[in-house]
């Protein structure tokens, strides 16, 4: 077996041609640009809920869950996260591809809401412009989308960057048995009363590793998306600024190599973290708190992840 050390220096030894070079740096960016669009789609999603068309589609090897009909396999599936009687999240469609190129595996979860004891009337004007059917379509099918965008995309792109790799003299034996992982995944952050909140993750590994994530913090009594100023009040600006700043600061010196632009660092050129909005990507934790969350290379370096902000309510 080759020592993982001498693989990674042959590897880093690999001429790249320029025309493969350039393949790559259009599948990067091309991140950035799906980027954009992901989190544009999202902020959009209440207003675009009665416009969303919900279609019956073949899935390959799914799993679908009847959590009333089957009590053993509902045990089995672990703790299915259930919000008093109001909704449920669970897993409808769950599979497991390798085809030679592609390692895929995908968890698809699904909101559903129960009529019966939806009794509040809602408070807020933009919970009257949404049926309860609307937010529960429209998280669920831009969740659907937003997995089948991103395998297909993580496909198209494999294909291209092979293809480009062969064309410019690559062989056989340099391609050796290059895979590209593909994953979708999500978890349940928070559920209590009528409050849920869910981060669906998707990512890919082979050039680099990359990944996106895609939050939903709903009430499913006032049908709306929760934002940073319904948890922390009309001064959540200041509130979340001080804190993300000051967590920032103890992190940096707690660690020489960790570096955050514009706060910890300001001779970079890249603009790093200026203030919260109400755009800002968060989930809710067990505590109830908001968790600002920073994309690779939003706030700080890559090689730092995504980074996290717990911000305490006053």
């Amino acid at each position: 077996m080759r020592e993982p050390e001498n693989g990674k220096r042959e590897y880093e030894q690999i001429r790249i041609p320029e025309e493969l070079k350039e393949t790559v740096d259009r599948a990067v960016h091309s991140v950035d640009k799906r980027k954009s669009a992901a989190i544009y789609r999202r902020r959009r999603l209440m207003r675009a809920a009665r416009n969303i068309g919900v279609a019956a589609a073949a899935v390959l090897v799914c799993v679908t869950v009847g959590v009333n009909t089957n009590e053993v396999l509902a045990k089995e599936l672990g703790q299915l996260p259930v919000i008093g009687s109001l909704v449920r999240v669970l897993t409808i469609t769950s599979y497991h591809e390798e085809d030679g190129d592609h390692d895929i595996t995908v968890n698809v979860p699904e909101i559903t809401v129960e009529n019966e004891e939806k009794t509040q009337e809602p408070e807020s004007d933009a919970a009257e412009s949404l049926s309860e059917e609307d937010i529960e379509d429209a998280v669920n099918a831009q969740i659907q989308q937003i997995v089948d965008d991103h395998v297909a995309q993580a496909k198209e792109k494999f294909a291209e960057y092979k293809e480009a790799f062969f064309a410019t003299g690559g062989t056989e034996e340099e391609w050796g048995d290059r895979t590209m992982d593909i994953n979708v995944d999500y978890e349940v952050k928070y559920q209590e009363g009528s409050i849920l909140s869910l981060v669906l993750t998707t990512s890919e590994n082979w050039v680099a590793a990359q990944e996106l994530r895609y939050y939903y913090n709903i009430d499913v009594l006032e049908n709306r998306e929760l934002t940073l100023e319904d948890l922390l009040g009309e001064d959540y600006v200041d509130i979340a600024n001080e804190s993300i700043i000051r967590q920032m600061q103890e992190r940096a010196a707690a660690d020489e190599n960790l570096v955050y632009w514009g706060v910890t660092e300001h001779e970079s050129q890249i603009g790093g973290f200026v203030s919260v909005d109400e755009n800002t990507d968060f989930y809710i934790n067990a505590d109830g708190n908001p968790v600002v969350c920073f994309a690779e290379y939003e706030a700080a370096p890559g090689f730092m992840g995504i980074q996290e902000f717990e911000i305490k309510k006053q």
